[in-house]
């Protein structure tokens, strides 16, 4: 056909008949019970986006659920919910994720996944069993100023992470050094040249864990200058430690 000739499904021209009449009847042109140009999957979309006809989203964002009886084991369907501080079984978070929103997925009941939004935190129920919550952001455990002696109590057990991060204040700077929680004692180690570059400066800080895993003792602080025997450190050295899942 000419390439101004605008047909319908039944292949009537409609077009350059009228103008008005090629506007009114466009919607004949669409044809919604099969494929167009060979592209799978274009849908009329007045009942929303499906693909193999399910649901391109189970969620509605419009309803946000409380947590069942404020207990995080208690979520065992799909759905958005909104928790608080003092909901039970919730993983340590930082202050900032004390209140926020989880995004559920689950397969089954006993089968799904929640997504702290805010914390960046997953927990996992695998076969009716809730695994140990996962993240990439560091949770702050302790802070203050801590000098050798000094006991430290955490906000959560030792064991629910993989690495803790300490962040010293020694002669030597300020810093994070990272260590897995695999030993029972916490050697760590801040390394640095002397002002000539001469020689090599050490402080190594010793913390021991306490029985119950959420406290450690600050057993000792020593710096070495490279040319002359170590000295203790009797100032604050130690002024956060963070959890790392």
């Amino acid at each position: 056909m000419p390439i101004k000739e605008l047909q319908d499904v039944a292949g009537n021209v409609i077009h350059p008949m009228t103008e008005t009449a090629a506007i009114a009847d466009v919607d004949n042109l669409v044809n919604t019970t099969s494929t167009q140009n060979n592209i799978a999957g274009i849908k009329n979309f007045v009942d929303g986006i499906s693909i193999k006809g399910v649901p391109l989203s189970a969620i509605d964002f419009r309803n946000v659920n409380s947590v069942p009886n404020d207990n995080i084991y208690e979520i065992n369907q799909s759905g958005l919910y909104y928790y608080y501080s003092k909901t039970t079984n919730r993983p340590l978070m930082n202050i900032s994720y004390l209140n926020g929103y989880i995004l559920a997925s689950f397969k089954d009941t006993d089968n799904g996944i929640l997504l702290f939004i805010g914390g960046l935190t997953t927990m996992e129920k695998f076969q009716g069993v809730w695994r140990t919550a996962e993240s990439n952001t560091a949770v702050t455990l302790w802070s203050g100023g801590a000098k050798v002696g000094d006991t430290l109590k955490l906000a959560d057990s030792i064991n629910n992470f993989d690495r803790l991060r300490f962040k010293l204040s020694t002669p030597l700077g300020s810093n994070y050094i990272e260590q897995s929680t695999s030993s029972s004692t916490f050697w760590v180690t801040q390394v640095g040249l002397s002002g000539d570059g001469g020689s090599i400066r050490a402080a190594e800080l010793t913390l021991d864990r306490i029985d119950d895993q959420t406290a450690v003792k600050l057993s000792s602080a020593l710096l070495n200058n490279g040319s002359s025997p170590a000295v203790n450190l009797s100032d604050v050295v130690l002024t956060k430690i963070e959890g790392l899942r």
